[in-house]
């Protein structure tokens, strides 16, 4: 793991097929959708650094509203492609980026460097599906987008928050952390560790550890 990623390298890491993609849902997500979406229909669901999730395809299946952000752009013609989903591409000037929107506008993947995202371009998340992207920043700037996060939670929005356990390098993230992050007007629990199956193995992954954030 790269100790400092810019946003060039990790788009370049999409393009020479360098990341780490998971074909199945992860199974903290099938284990644990139900406390994030917690019997809502049409939730507006954030994916952080998303790549091509498998999950977001899941979430539009069921009729949710899915907006990630990725400043890989190989991924998100990926996605499209891969699932088949018609979109079209938006210029966007004020994020240096690009939008790519499914016909049904369901599905809204934004290419840019994640740190100029706001909620001036969308807000009021009624869920967050955060896989591994907080353990995938760099320590300097974990301040910075838990900063983002935090403003784009809407009322009674739940937070799923994935962290790996990588064999190799000290955890990033931990309760500690987690709880001074968000306290005031926020919950949060260390909920579940689950050890990794073969796939998340052959990445060096131990396991994960999700923390779910609820906004109060």
């Amino acid at each position: 793991m790269e100790e400092n990623m810019t946003v060039d390298m990790w788009a370049k890491a999409w393009e020479e097929g360098k990341t780490t993609h998971m074909p199945e849902l992860c199974n903290i997500f099938t284990k644990h959708v139900d406390k994030m979406l917690n019997s809502r229909k049409q939730v507006k669901c954030f994916v952080p650094l998303c790549g091509k999730a498998v999950e977001m395809k899941w979430l539009w299946d069921k009729g949710h509203e899915v907006v990630g952000v990725e400043c890989g752009e190989e991924a998100l013609k990926e996605f499209f492609e891969e699932n088949k989903i018609g979109c079209s591409i938006i210029q966007i000037p004020e994020l240096k980026g690009k939008l790519y929107k499914s016909d049904d506008g369901r599905i809204r993947l934004y290419c840019c460097d994640f740190y100029l995202f706001n909620s001036a371009i969308e807000s009021e998340f009624g869920a967050v599906w955060d896989s591994g992207a907080l353990n995938a920043i760099n320590v300097t700037d974990q301040e910075k987008y838990v900063a983002i996060i935090k403003s784009l939670m809407g009322n009674k929005c739940v937070n799923l928050t994935v962290i790996d356990d990588v064999t190799d390098w000290e955890i990033p993230v931990n309760y500690d952390k987690m709880k001074t992050w968000f306290k005031d007007g926020f919950s949060i629990e260390a909920n579940d560790y689950v050890k990794a199956n073969k796939s998340l193995e052959s990445f060096g992954i131990k396991g994960q550890q999700l923390y779910i954030i609820s906004k109060i």
